[in-house]
């Protein structure tokens, strides 16, 4: 007989259940299939969701009657994004299909209607209204729920949860009367949590139990510099407390700390994490993981053969994923597995990012990984990273760091780290000497973009070469940036479309130096000799300068030692174990001392070009300069010019510039030999 575990379900859901998606003529009694084989899916959230579109996309629905049961009374949406619609955002654009999808892809959807109960015997399904389903396969895709702490209060009117748009209009409504709110809770859920509702005119305070925020991810020097970022966005941060009970106290919340210190509000939100939806699992005798979840198999299995679990309800060797990303790998793989292929789920990254505006902060691979780790602490910012056996394998970051997908990309591969790039990244938070992110054209076929679902860039320009010219294609085409939306500017760049990039440092010295020495250029090379005084009477006359033979020597001499240093400033760019500095401040010193060299010209030749040999050496120096000139103010603006157009005319004339420079000690050896003898 099936075990019944919510029979209050069964009426509320009898009442209110906006059941039936599908046609009544496709509506299936107990015991008949129509098709090769029935499969039932419990639970309609983003796991469910993904595994009814791969299953369209893969003609799935042709071989299995597909049955839906979702709890919540509107179809799957995007819970990642969930925090728009306190923005503003209608909660039907949250939508991940409309039902029309479900009926035009032969899936039965019935929202509001938990399943209570199953039958492994006769392989029955029973919702909460009533329906009795058959299946031949089954999957739980039950998800999570928001763990509440057994404290007393949790239940009085005002607190809240942060899980459902239920959740989220009724902290909406509330917002609108309350002054002051607390959300229980420091980890990445918490805090998108606590601005959301500092966003909505409430002031907020973040109570952590913990030493510091985000505990689970940082150590506390991280927890300390993510607290003074999040700080400056206007919220308050208490951590060390733990929330003892919740009291009402003239309309308003007390919540009373351990340490009998309290915290007056209007509103109170538990944000402090969640627990996989197992209940129902183990009413119907299927093994739990020791941590809690539905044990799966690498075939996603469950210790029944015909039931399998995805998401974030399964414990996969002992790890119960709380994120996106690892139930649609599931998902892709069980469908996968359905249809007759072979496939295996071995596990997968727990990277994550949070999503707070002017807050970055990032996770990437093993980063707890119990092996050695550097840390650098870059202006306003800290960085850590993972070494096992001198091989990166997992960093995490507070702050912007341009070198993020290039180290994700490094993790994914196990590159080894060598001696100069430990210093270099203890010296100034750089592995490389290019600080400059590789631009996304240029990574690895195999390296990943999309993490929330897999997507290589070598995927990514496949797409682009067959037809793809926006973002919003590439997305439909791969899927990438359709969760998180995080690598959205990765695929702008690809395509390239305009995106708003970060300024490198030394840009606008490079602008304005490449400016200066462009006009120079042009005064030096159009304008007319200054010319000779006509008597040698009067004071100070300035063709002193050309006719002095010492001061020739001194201004020439001069030329030459700016030129050369001016060479030497550009060979951090060009020999990559010279890493002292950043790459952006030395180009903009080099274009500088380029601008200066022509003002030396200017002395040194009074706008004379000579003729021959010293026409030969001027008008070389002159298109160098000129050039030059092009190639940094191509390299200052390229952020703001389309990706592969810009990268092709700043290769094109620094190609140029490279050229012209060696001509030159010949010619200046010649001038000055010449300059002597005659």
């Amino acid at each position: 007989m099936p075990v019944v575990i919510d029979s209050a379900a069964r009426e509320r859901a009898t009442e209110n259940s906006v059941a039936v998606e599908a046609p009544p003529s496709r509506a299936r009694k107990l015991g008949v299939a129509r098709k090769a084989g029935s499969l039932v899916i419990i639970g309609n959230g983003m796991a469910g969701y993904k595994l009814c579109e791969r299953l369209a996309e893969l003609k799935g629905t042709r071989r299995f009657q597909v049955t839906v049961f979702g709890e919540e009374p509107r179809p799957a949406y995007d819970r990642v994004h969930l925090t728009q619609f306190l923005h503003g955002r209608a909660a039907d654009q949250l939508t991940l299909a409309p039902r029309e999808w479900y009926r035009q892809n032969g899936i039965e959807l019935f929202t509001g209607d938990p399943v209570v109960a199953v039958d492994r015997e006769q392989r029955v399904v029973r919702s909460a209204s009533g329906r009795e389903v058959r299946y031949d396969q089954l999957v739980f895709a039950t998800g999570s729920r928001a763990f509440i702490p057994s404290m007393e209060g949790r239940d009085l009117p005002g607190v809240f949860v942060y899980r459902t748009v239920e959740d989220l209009e009724r902290i909406r409504d509330k917002a609108q009367s309350s002054l002051r709110a607390a959300v229980l809770g420091g980890g990445l859920l918490g805090l998108e949590a606590a601005k959301a509702i500092k966003d909505l005119g409430v002031d907020v305070w973040v109570v952590e139990r913990g030493s510091s925020l985000l505990a689970r991810q940082l150590d506390p020097e991280g927890g300390a510099v993510l607290r003074a970022h999040v700080e400056r966005l206007g919220l308050h941060v208490c951590t060390g407390q733990e929330a003892d009970r919740i009291e009402e106290h003239d309309g308003d919340k007390l919540v009373q700390f351990r340490n009998g210190e309290c915290l007056r509000v209007q509103m109170v939100v538990i944000a402090v994490g969640i627990r996989p939806r197992d209940e129902l699992a183990a009413a119907c005798g299927l093994k739990l993981g020791q941590r809690g979840g539905i044990e799966v198999n690498d075939f996603l299995q469950t210790s029944d053969p015909h039931i399998f679990a995805v998401g974030e309800c399964a414990s996969h060797r002992g790890t119960v994923y709380g994120l996106a990303a690892p139930a649609f790998q599931m998902a892709d793989t069980l469908v996968a597995l359905l249809l007759g292929k072979r496939r295996e789920f071995t596990g997968a990254e727990q990277s994550t990012w949070l999503k707070l505006p002017g807050i970055a902060v990032a996770t990437l691979g093993d980063f707890q990984a119990d092996e050695e780790t550097l840390t650098a602490r870059p202006s306003g910012g800290y960085r850590r990273i993972v070494v096992k056996d001198s091989r990166l394998v997992g960093a995490v970051a507070v702050g912007e760091w341009p070198e993020q997908a290039r180290i994700q990309e490094a993790i994914e591969r196990r590159r080894r780290l060598w001696r100069w790039q430990r210093n270099r990244f203890l010296r100034d938070g750089r592995i490389w000497t290019e600080s400059a992110p590789q631009p996304v054209a240029e990574w690895p076929a195999d390296a990943m973009v999309c993490n929330c679902l897999r997507v290589r860039r070598g995927a990514l320009s496949t797409a682009c070469t067959q037809g793809c010219t926006t973002v919003e294609q590439l997305a439909r085409t791969t899927g990438a940036s359709t969760v998180c939306g995080s690598c959205k500017p990765l695929l702008a760049e690809l395509v390239g479309a305009p995106i708003v990039s970060r300024l490198q440092p030394g840009t606008r010295l490079l602008v304005v130096a490449s400016a200066i020495a462009l006009l120079l250029t042009l005064v030096i090379g159009f304008l007319k000799p200054i010319p000779f005084s006509n008597t040698v009477q009067g004071g100070f006359k300035i063709d002193v300068l050309w006719t002095n033979p010492l001061i020739k020597q001194i201004t020439g001499f001069t030329l030459v030692g700016v030129a050369v240093v001016s060479l030497v400033l550009s060979l951090p760019k060009r020999i990559k174990w010279i890493s002292f500095g950043q790459v952006g401040w030395w180009r903009a010193f080099h274009a500088t001392l380029g601008a200066f060299t022509l003002v030396a010209l200017v002395t040194h030749t009074g706008f004379r070009l000579g003729h021959n040999l010293n026409l030969i050496l001027m008008l070389n120096f002159l298109a160098l300069a000129l050039v030059g000139a092009l190639a940094g103010g191509v390299t200052a603006l390229e952020n703001r010019m389309v990706g592969p157009v810009a990268r092709r005319l700043r290769a094109l004339w620094t190609g140029v510039h490279i050229a012209l420079v060696w001509p030159l000690p010949v010619l200046i050896v010649f001038h000055v030999l010449t300059s002597y003898y005659f």
